[in-house]
């Protein structure tokens, strides 16, 4: 049976980017026109991210776009390209759909950024413990020399 998944995307500056995801289509278009009435993005869209797990294809449609950007048509494929697809492979290997491969990027990203805080935390904790000390024997010295 194939997953369905709801994808919404906002454009800022350019560039697509997935803000957040629903199961259901009503879910994703009501957040969309949310997003686009706050006018903070160029545009807004939904994309319904469908995943067959048997055949290993994904397939996305747009479903609801406020962008005004013109669409670029891909021409169609050539007549021996569609023989080619409908021949049936030999072996396909698996395929995650678009949406867990973008989580695992997204996922592997949080994780830098944690390491990247911890060990900046880790250095700021360490230099105000050295003032510290510097400033304790500043002190003794200072209580030693009167």
């Amino acid at each position: 049976m194939a997953q369905s998944l709801y994808e919404v995307h906002t454009l800022k500056g350019g560039q697509w980017v997935i803000d957040s995801t629903y199961p259901d289509r009503d879910s994703a278009i009501e957040v969309a026109k949310q997003l686009y009435g706050e006018k903070r993005f160029d545009g807004v869209k939904v994309v319904k991210d469908t995943f067959d797990p048997k055949t290993g294809e994904g397939k996305e449609i747009v479903v609801f776009d406020t962008s005004k950007a013109p669409r670029e048509k891909t021409p169609p494929p050539p007549p021996a390209a569609k023989a080619a697809e409908a021949a049936p492979p030999a072996a396909k290997p698996a395929v995650e759909p678009r949406a867990r491969q973008r989580y695992k990027k997204e996922h592997h990203k949080d994780i830098s950024v944690a390491v990247k805080a911890s060990l900046w935390l880790t250095v700021i904790l360490i230099g105000g413990l050295g003032i510290l000390y510097l400033i304790i024997k500043a002190g003794d010295m200072m209580g030693k020399g009167f």
